[in-house]
């Protein structure tokens, strides 16, 4: 039978995953309040996992090397708010995010959200078909706020999303942008946001 590994990197601390069916799962701290440079490759009893480097007996010979057990206390720490916390602060941004598509979809015509309703609940990506992301990036930005027009990986590149090319095209990659919401955002930062699309996409019209 089939392992299957599920990266949750971008989910744990947002989505409640238990029940969790997979057999391993990986996650990084810094993605929900930890320490950055630490992570955790979690399996289920009974799976083994071969090691990648030789070496010493740490771990239980999964991996050599010494280990950092203040970054792992943290991971530790974080992970026990994400598991009790997080999913219900974030469940809460899923109002605010669809505000937010709505500003956009509204101030544009022929807006369209990429993406369909499994996802999570703080990050959109919108189509806005003529326009070039790059450029909706920087016009953002003059006004203070930060999007993105490619993946998170590919920060300061202007390389639109390789995700939203295999979705679509790499056409509507170039004009799609990406708006992740953090969970203190407060109803005045959205009404101030609501002014600054209308602001920016009337000088774009």
């Amino acid at each position: 039978s089939a392992v299957v590994h599920l990266d949750a990197v971008q989910a744990v601390g947002k989505l409640d995953l238990l029940p969790c069916s997979a057999d391993t799962m990986s996650l990084a701290a810094h993605k929900f309040r930890g320490p950055k440079g630490v992570g955790a490759l979690v399996a289920r009893p009974g799976i083994r996992i071969s090691a990648l480097l030789a070496g010493g007996a740490q771990e239980r010979g999964i991996r050599p090397g010494t280990q950092d057990p203040a970054a792992a206390e943290g991971l530790a720490v974080a992970a026990a708010w994400a598991r009790e916390e997080g999913p219900v602060h974030y469940r809460n941004l899923r109002t605010q995010r669809d505000r937010v598509e709505a500003m956009l979809l509204h101030a544009w015509t022929g807006a369209e959200t990429n993406g369909g309703l499994m996802r999570v609940p703080h990050v959109t990506n919108v189509y806005l078909p003529g326009l070039s992301g790059p450029e909706l990036v920087a016009a953002f930005d003059l006004e203070g706020v930060c999007i993105s027009s490619g993946s998170a990986c590919s920060a300061g590149t202007a390389e639109p999303s390789p995700v939203i090319t295999a979705m679509h095209s790499k056409q509507r990659a170039a004009s799609s942008v990406r708006i992740s919401m953090g969970e203190m955002l407060s109803d005045v930062e959205l009404l101030e946001l609501s002014s600054i699309v209308e602001r920016t996409l009337h000088r774009f019209r």
